[in-house]
């Protein structure tokens, strides 16, 4: 069974989408601070993670998408950052992934419907696999 770490502050975004994602086959392992989702992600080895931007601080999970990608053995795990960022700021920027700034695999921006972020999870996953 693929593990799949979920962190976000948001208790009902969390447990909406721990089911939608249960009730295909995944063990989902929730957290709801950037600290207990570098502690799950080291401990718990998921096969990707689902990281939110704001939690904590504005800039959480971006620290924390940094912090995974130090450690060798995080370094190939995908990381689907969530972020109503551009919603609640106001930025009319792009974000792009990168290596350094923000090493994740992709970016989506929230609301995600359920089954969108559960189609991405099996994209990635299945890319993952083929490579």
């Amino acid at each position: 069974m693929e593990k799949v770490l979920l962190v976000d502050d948001e208790v009902d975004f969390v447990e909406i989408n721990k089911a939608a994602l249960e009730s295909k086959g995944y063990e989902v392992i929730p957290a709801y601070t950037g600290k207990e989702g570098l502690e799950k992600a080291l401990k718990e080895k998921p096969d990707i993670i689902i990281l939110d931007v704001m939690m904590t601080t504005k800039t959480e999970g971006f620290d924390v998408a940094r912090e995974l990608r130090k450690r060798k053995e995080m370094q190939d795990v995908p990381i689907i950052m969530l972020t109503a960022i551009r919603e609640r700021m106001d930025i009319k920027w792009e974000i792009q992934p990168d290596e350094e700034w923000l090493p994740v695999t992709e970016f989506l921006e929230k609301p995600v419907p359920p089954d969108k972020l559960v189609e991405k999870v099996e994209e990635m996953l299945k890319r993952k696999k083929s490579n």
